[in-house]
């Protein structure tokens, strides 16, 4: 049996120097090879998958707590135990962010991008995990040291405010080789929400060094589908390479397995085995599924391989003789086989025989044909279809013809004998005289294989063939050409023309072959032939055709009897010509310019006219006139004598274009700005310009300065020597110089604090605005403006105006961002409940006389004293900055009690010891159990031990409800006592 594994590799390929460990998702083995026995086999699928662990996110845009690796990862050269998840598609390994704010807003590229240092994002944009069916956040750690994989898992995540749409991705780390993968399900666009930006690349912890997918930076909008990007770092991890991978995303190790075939696209079922059993080659896959993906393994199988089988043919010994045979070869000698073939693809009689000791079995009594589909059955194995093969028949033809001319001319007394074929056979001839199909003769040929064709006239015989049988035809033969002794030649004698052009007043004489005779005359006119003239000869041999047309005359023939002569030569008749002929004066005008034909056309006779004006208009006079308008014209006369017509024409342009033209340079300009207006008019010789504000002037081409601003309609009349006149108009936009403000809510504000920018300038002509924040951002066509600098300390924030004729204008103001306040008040502790307080301080800011405080109790000191476990947050605001801490305070000093214990020894609750984990805080510790009589089976007084087992004196005390008494002191002093029930159950 055939064995092809086709892995789907997911993550990691053979492409880094053997240094990425390639790992194959599903695996797909076989239990068995196929033979003529054996016909099934069972397919087993192995799965190799994660195993994922909730990453603990719960609100939006929030770090997920510090999470292990599981091995060192090396990021930009820091070596890396452990990250943080960032619930907007990022991983992060500053684990100071732990919990904290997660941002979301994508306003530049990610190369020194703040909000994303120490990232990787695969890609970063804002999801919101916090609402019901949000998706989904998991992680888990793959494969065997040291090529173990970390994954994380973004599962059918709801994009913010666009929450029907969702997104899945999978980012993976691999050990040793610090390869980063990201391979995206799907990443749809939330165009109203953060213009649908997002971002696939590293960036590393100082914002100096970043890598990103091609287009998928900012501000890149776009979709992703089945996408995967792989990020490789040098080999000094200062910088990394990205490429583009096959999407490969690792399934769930827990997913059930389901089988399909691939030749046929075909559902199997399901299960980590499938047996199956193929007739023919073909190919399996089996299917995990991971979030919303499925991975696949492929296994080809092959049947036991067909014996070959070989073809001999033999072709018949005759045409149409069924005596033909075809040698089988390469069967096992001696056995038994079934054998089908097909003639002409119609399935034959099945032949059963036994091979011979040479392999072969013999087919005969075969006709001529194509064999094919040969298959032979040896027990339980068949061969491979073999053929086809074709017999044919042996050929036939016509070796010569010979030919007897008839005696005379018009006889039918000549002859052509075929040679060649079969003798003593009757055989159907068939041929063609002058192209023409005649009836096919039948007979048979003599004891030399030859037929005598008899009684022919003259002629051209071809396509000669001879039919035997059905199909056994021979190939064509021919031209013979049969004819009489050749008659004396004709001539033209004489041609007389037609009197005028078009008149069938014309003759021809033709000398022919003997007076008197009843001759048939045939011709062509003009290449057409025309229909047969017969006349009686003349004494003197000719023959006159009268009433003749001009054109070419040729083909001439005279037949008398059956005997044909060809007459030598052609006529040509032609009668007098017409000429057509005129000129013209011409009379110029505003309005239209007059044109005086005068006709000079000659003819034998009478003449007609039509005239053509090119412009649509026509006229029948000798000599007319006609008003035309500008352009380019061309006349044409015809003249006629009704039979024949000539034409003539004449092409002549008029006109005297007037045209009024102007463009001003500029049409929008600024207050003052001289403006130029170019003057393109045709024809033209006097000018006369109004430019819309009171002035005028007659120069070609003048200036003219706009002190006011507004809308100006520019008028220009041209005329010329007749004098004709013609107006343009065009309009000149005159702009305003504008001033500029720049309004804001504040001068000093918080870092991270969004504030409204307004710029006040004119808005007449304007173009459009550009902000410069002075912090490295720099924002077009936005007014008013939002804005928050992440940095601290004086910034210089420009507004500049542009404006599509006047002068820019801009302004700016200088503005102080001071920093956010920091605020900690220790690590999470725990106390004694009811012991001494505890304090709680803020010392970070103990001598800033502007901060104040709000603690979650209500007080709003800087210190807080508390006596009783709990959970303790407090705000810090300094200059309308805030910042938060919190502490959780455990209860140190406490114990619990179970009420059932099991001592059936599974190494689950086999003890009754309310302590370990039960308890703390304690310094003595009393246990006593009685049963139900009062018997003492189980004394303690250490801290430490296992507890009671459930025996006395090393005997299994029976199932029921026991009583205790314990006494505890904790480590303040403070003193406890219990008295309960404990049930024992195995």
């Amino acid at each position: 049996m055939k064995k092809t594994f086709l892995h789907y590799a997911f993550a990691v390929l053979l492409l880094f120097c053997g240094v990425i460990k390639s790992v194959a998702q599903v695996t797909v083995t076989s239990s068995d090879s196929l033979s003529c026995t054996v016909t099934c086999t069972t397919l087993t699928a192995t799965v190799v998958g994660d195993v994922p662990t909730a990453s603990g996110i719960a609100i939006d845009d929030r770090y997920s707590p510090v999470l292990p690796i599981g091995f060192t990862f090396n990021y930009y050269g820091t070596p890396h135990t452990q990250l943080v998840i960032g619930p907007n598609g990022t991983l992060c390994f500053d684990l100071s962010l732990a919990g904290a704010y997660d941002p979301w807003p994508i306003t530049a590229v990610l190369l020194g991008n703040a909000s994303k240092y120490n990232n990787i994002c695969g890609p970063w944009c804002d999801i919101d995990i916090s609402i019901a069916g949000g998706g989904t956040i998991t992680y888990s750690l793959t494969g065997s040291a040291p090529f173990r994989r970390y994954i994380v898992t973004f599962c059918n995540d709801a994009m913010y405010s666009c929450t029907t749409q969702r997104t899945s991705m999978q980012m993976i780390l691999y050990e040793t080789t610090n390869v980063i993968e990201t391979h995206i399900a799907t990443k749809p666009v939330c165009s109203t929400w953060n213009g649908g930006y997002a971002i696939i690349g590293v960036q590393n912890a100082t914002g100096t060094a970043a890598t990103v997918a091609p287009g998928r930076d900012f501000p890149s909008v776009y979709t992703c589908l089945n996408e995967a990007w792989r990020f490789t770092p040098s080999t000094d991890m200062s910088s990394y390479a990205v490429s583009s991978i096959p999407y490969a995303p690792v399934p769930y190790s827990t997913s059930p397995v389901y089988w399909y075939n691939v030749t046929t696209g075909a559902y199997l079922g399901t299960g980590a085995t499938m047996t199956v059993c193929p007739t023919t080659t073909t190919t399996y896959k089996a299917g995990a599924l991971g979030c919303a993906d499925t991975s696949f393994g492929y296994y080809t199988v092959t049947p036991a391989p067909s014996f070959t089988i070989s073809l001999t043919p033999t072709n018949p010994t005759k045409c149409e003789s069924c005596d033909g045979s075809i040698l089988i070869s390469g069967l096992l000698p001696n056995l038994p086989d079934t054998i089908n073939y097909e003639l002409g693809g119609v399935a034959q009689p099945t032949i059963i025989g036994v091979a011979s000791p040479t392999g072969t079995h013999l087919i005969s009594g075969l006709c001529a044909g194509t064999y094919g589909n040969f298959v032979a059955r040896q027990g339980l194995c068949a061969s491979a279809p073999a053929g086809p093969v074709t017999l044919t028949n042996p050929t036939i033809a016509i070796s010569s013809v010979t030919q007897v001319d008839p005696s005379i001319c018009g006889a039918c007394d000549g002859q052509l004998t075929i040679r060649g074929l079969y003798p003593s056979h009757t055989f159907t001839i068939n041929y063609t005289l002058n192209g023409v199909a005649q009836p096919p003769f039948t007979g048979t040929t003599d004891a030399a294989g030859n037929i005598t064709l008899v009684g022919l006239c003259e002629g051209v015989y071809a396509n000669i063939t001879a039919r035997y049988g059905v199909t056994c035809i021979t190939p064509a033969v021919g031209p013979y050409t049969l004819a009489g002794p050749p008659p004396p030649p004709a001539y033209i004698t004489t041609i007389v023309q037609p009197t005028e052009c078009g008149f069938c007043n014309g003759s021809i004489t033709i000398r022919a072959v003997a007076p008197y005779t009843s001759d048939t005359v045939r011709y062509s006119f003009n290449g057409v032939p025309q229909t047969p003239f017969v006349t009686v000869a003349g004494a003197d041999s000719t023959i006159y055709l009268p009433g003749l047309c001009e054109g070419f005359y040729s083909g001439f023939s005279v037949k008398i009897g059956n005997c044909v002569t060809n007459v030598i030569g052609t006529a040509t008749l032609a009668g007098p010509p017409i000429t057509a002929m005129f000129d013209t004066t011409f009379r110029y005008g505003c309005s239209g310019d007059t044109v005086f034909f005068h006709n000079h056309s000659t003819s034998a006779g009478p003449l007609y006219y039509v005239w053509q004006f090119g412009d649509g208009s026509s006229d029948t006079s000798a000599n007319p006139w006609h008003v035309y308008g500008p352009g380019t014209y061309t006349v044409t006369l015809f003249a006629t004598n009704h039979r024949c017509i000539d034409s003539t024409k004449l092409t002549f342009t008029l006109g005297h274009p007037l045209k009024a033209v102007f463009a001003p340079d500029p049409a929008l300009a600024c207050q003052n700005q001289p403006v130029n207006f170019l003057n393109t008019s045709i024809g033209a010789t006097k000018h006369l310009w109004q430019f819309g504000d009171g002035k005028f002037d007659t120069a070609a081409n003048p200036v003219n300065n706009y002190k006011n601003s507004g809308s100006y309609k520019v008028m220009l009349v041209e005329s010329n020597f007749i004098p004709c006149y013609d107006t343009a108009y065009a309009t000149v936009q005159i702009d305003t110089q504008s001033g500029i403000q720049l309004r804001l809510t504040d001068t000093v504000w918080c870092a991270g604090t969004y504030v409204t920018f307004t710029g006040l300038y004119a808005d007449l002509g304007n173009t459009g605005v550009t902000w410069d924040f002075g912090d490295g951002e720099i924002t077009k066509n936005v007014n008013p403006i939002y804005h928050s600098f992440n940095g601290t300390g004086d910034f210089i924030v420009t507004v500049n105006a542009h404006y599509r004729a006047c002068t820019d204008v801009s302004t700016t103001r200088k503005v102080t961002v001071v920093p956010r306040p920091t605020v900690d008040v220790g690590r999470d502790t725990s106390i004694c409940k009811g012991s001494q307080a505890l304090t709680l301080t803020d010392a970070g800011n103990a001598g800033n006389a502007a901060a104040t405080w709000l603690w979650n109790t209500g007080e709003r000191t800087r210190s807080i004293n508390v006596t009783s476990p709990g959970f303790y947050y407090v705000k810090v605001s300094v200059n309308n900055c805030e910042a938060t801490d919190s502490v959780t305070v455990a209860n140190d000093c406490y114990v619990d009690i179970p009420n059932v214990f099991t001592p059936n020894g599974d190494g689950v609750n086999d003890y009754f010891f309310p302590r370990q984990l039960l308890a703390k805080g304690l310094t003595s510790f009393k246990l006593n159990v009685y049963n139900r009589w009062g018997q003492q089976v189980f004394e303690s007084r250490t801290l430490e031990g296992s507890g009671w087992d459930g025996k006395l004196n090393g005997i299994a005390q029976p199932e029921g409800v026991y009583v205790y008494i314990i006494d505890v002191t904790f480590r303040d002093g403070q003193k406890e006592y219990h008295k309960g029930n404990v049930t024992l159950m195995r």
